[in-house]
């Protein structure tokens, strides 16, 4: 019985031993890269008190250091932390030394994303955390986080596509209304967001419908799915927004058989405040718009005007360009 029992115990101490060890090596394989001895995220945090070797060290790192340079770009102190920091005087200096400082928080914040857009297209994981980066006091007198950001962004190009395309599911319209932005920034490259920007045509943000909108017209042809959803978008009852469906259908589309109608109907009425705007889209379609000459006409009798000056560049482009081709 003795012997058994102490069979049974050796049993469990060795499976016990087994598991300590084998958590430790999962440990061990999981602890992310490291250069000299210290991890991705011990540099990130040197970056605050030795930027040149930190930042060194992160380039020797490379691409596997991104997810530790995201983190800082996504830490955030709390309404707690905020209000313990402007105690901070008052406080003894041992304590007050120990309580994190927003300055500090900002100056990392500024050093990852320097180093996040060294790596340029490999950054693209961290296109979340970069659209979450607000403006800093630093923007309005030099390059701040938000400057920092947008530059970051447009350096990692297509490889973020994929992530700008998920942010559409995200609740800040802020969010949303970025990730159009920087979508309608790839142009013709952009195509495959061309679904998920159909869809924030539909958004109840009027910034997301709008930005949406103009990413579609930035894209042009390749953008062409989402040609069924911009013609319902005329819909909406709201004639600026109008016109940018408008110009989107005519970039993407070459569509004016649905559209001259309505920019006749916009130019005709003399207190809507869109009427240079329609005029303007008018030129850009050219000979396809010719319908709407008799209304750019009317136009010209009327007093000077930004309008008038507008339907004048309309009909030269529309009777122009036709008198070429003929």
């Amino acid at each position: 019985m003795k012997t058994a029992a102490l069979s049974k115990r050796s049993l469990a101490a060795t499976a016990v031993l087994l598991a300590v060890i084998g958590f430790g090596l999962f440990a061990w394989l999981h602890r992310g890269p490291h250069y000299q001895g210290k991890s991705a995220r011990d540099w990130v945090e040197q970056l605050l008190h030795d930027n040149a070797n930190a930042r060194q060290a992160l380039r020797k790192i490379g691409p596997a250091a991104v997810p530790a340079l995201t983190e800082a770009l996504d830490r955030r102190r709390g309404r707690f932390w905020t209000w313990l920091e402007g105690w901070r005087p008052k406080l003894p200096r041992f304590i007050a030394r120990k309580i994190p400082r927003r300055a500090l928080d900002q100056l990392l914040q500024e050093r990852a994303i320097e180093v996040l857009y060294e790596f340029g297209p490999a950054s693209a994981p961290a296109v979340p955390a970069l659209l979450g980066v607000d403006a800093s006091l630093n923007d309005f007198i030099g390059f701040g986080s938000g400057g920092l950001a947008r530059a970051t962004l447009l350096q990692i190009g297509p490889a973020g596509l994929p992530y700008l395309i998920r942010m559409f599911k995200r609740n800040d319209p802020r969010i949303r209304v970025k990730a159009a932005l920087y979508i309608g920034h790839l142009g013709s490259q952009a195509g495959a967001a061309a679904p998920a920007l159909a869809r924030a045509l539909q958004d109840s943000n009027p910034s997301v419908r709008g930005s949406a909108v103009m990413a579609l017209a930035q894209i042009g042809p390749p953008a062409r799915n989402a040609i069924p959803e911009l013609k319902a978008a005329l819909r909406l009852n709201d004639d600026y927004f109008r016109l940018q469906v408008i110009d989107a259908l005519w970039t993407v589309g070459c569509e004016s058989e649905t559209t001259v109608p309505i920019l006749i109907r916009i130019l005709s009425d003399q207190n809507n405040p869109n009427r240079a705007g329609a005029a303007t889209v008018l030129a850009e379609m050219g000979p396809a718009a010719r319908a709407a000459a008799p209304a750019l006409s009317n136009v010209l009798r009327e007093e000077f005007s930004y309008t008038r000056v507008k339907a004048e560049e309309a009909l030269k482009q529309i009777e122009g360009s036709a008198t070429r081709r003929e």
